[in-house]
């Protein structure tokens, strides 16, 4: 049974190294590596983070000037196209991690929730967050 399970592993790692959604995500990370005024806005917003942790770990309050300068700086990170396209392909990667996942979790604990991935059991809208084929069951169906 071992065997099983980890050949099941490595077909899993698999097909996880070649979707779309990491795919996407190495695009946009290279894109964004690439895009020299999202590199300078990751960088200021390292150092005014780290002065602003120093602050906090020093036990003073930051002051206004830097909480005003983090804020500045994450509406300049937010607005940058090449950032933003980073962020939502990691929030599409991490979405498919956490339905794959919640697959595991459900297995273990024995429990679908009334959601069947092998059939059609799952009436729409009748699983966590989204019915049949939003991943709410554990399973894209």
């Amino acid at each position: 049974m071992t065997n099983e399970i980890i050949e099941n592993a490595q077909l899993l790692a698999d097909a996880i190294a070649r979707s779309s959604e990491l795919n996407e995500l190495h695009s946009a990370e290279d894109a964004m590596s690439a895009d020299v005024s999202a590199q300078q806005l990751i960088a200021e917003l390292q150092k005014a983070q780290e002065r602003f942790m120093e602050a906090q770990q020093g036990g003073t309050e930051p002051s206004e000037v830097d909480k005003n300068a983090v804020d500045e700086i994450e509406a300049k990170v937010e607005a940058n196209p090449a950032i933003v396209a980073y962020m939502k392909a990691q929030d599409k990667f991490t979405e498919m991690l956490d339905s794959v996942n919640a697959i595991l979790a459900g297995a273990i604990a024995g429990s679908s929730d009334g959601c069947s991935c092998g059939d059609d059991g799952c009436a729409p809208g009748g699983c966590d967050s989204g019915g049949c084929g939003s991943g709410g069951c554990g399973c894209g169906n």
